[in-house]
């Protein structure tokens, strides 16, 4: 008698964990296709020239990836995270978040991410940079070089969470080269 009861629990546990939406099982890995991802760059803030970051927002996966190029000198590191939200964040809400992250914080009901990964270091990096001209922080005497850059990805993946394939892209990025 027992054990049919401990059958029973162990069935009925296993059929209700296997459909808690919070459950590893119920969550499919994501998959982020660039290509299908809405790009933000942004390398201003509202004092002036920023380290450039770039956000990937996946609507679908509910999830955004954050590159970071550092603009402290010309080597240009990038680093990067991937945020995933829960699966009924609506996409507006996706946008307020991207926002928060670079500017004045504006939205108090911004969804917090539910994972956020850190990429490894390496993951990306600046494989070419044309100067394409020099610019005065607005405020201040600083000044600044603006480059285009190519930068290159390499795939990645957290199994049971997401994953991404190897990408490239450009972006602009300002790098402090002195005083006017």
């Amino acid at each position: 008698m027992n054990l049919r009861i401990s059958a029973l629990a162990t069935i009925f546990c296993g059929t209700l964990f296997a459909a808690d939406p919070a459950s590893p099982a119920a969550s499919p890995e994501r998959v982020l296709v660039i290509k299908e991802a809405e790009k933000k760059q942004v390398r201003h803030s509202m004092i002036g020239m920023r380290d450039t970051l770039l956000f990937y927002t996946f609507v679908a996966q509910k999830a955004v990836l954050v590159l970071r190029i550092d603009n402290a000198n010309a080597a240009m590191p990038v680093s990067g995270t991937v945020q995933l939200f829960d699966s009924k964040t609506p996409e507006e809400d996706l946008g307020k978040w991207v926002n928060n992250q670079h500017s004045d914080g504006l939205f108090a009901d911004a969804p917090e991410p539910i994972h956020t990964f850190k990429l490894p270091d390496g993951t990306g990096a600046v494989t070419e940079r044309k100067l394409v001209g020099r610019e005065k922080q607005p405020i201040g005497d600083d000044v600044f070089s603006d480059y285009k850059v190519k930068l290159s990805v390499k795939e990645h993946r957290v199994e049971g969470k997401f994953r991404f394939a190897a990408f490239a892209d450009e972006a602009r990025v300002y790098v402090k080269t002195g005083k006017s």
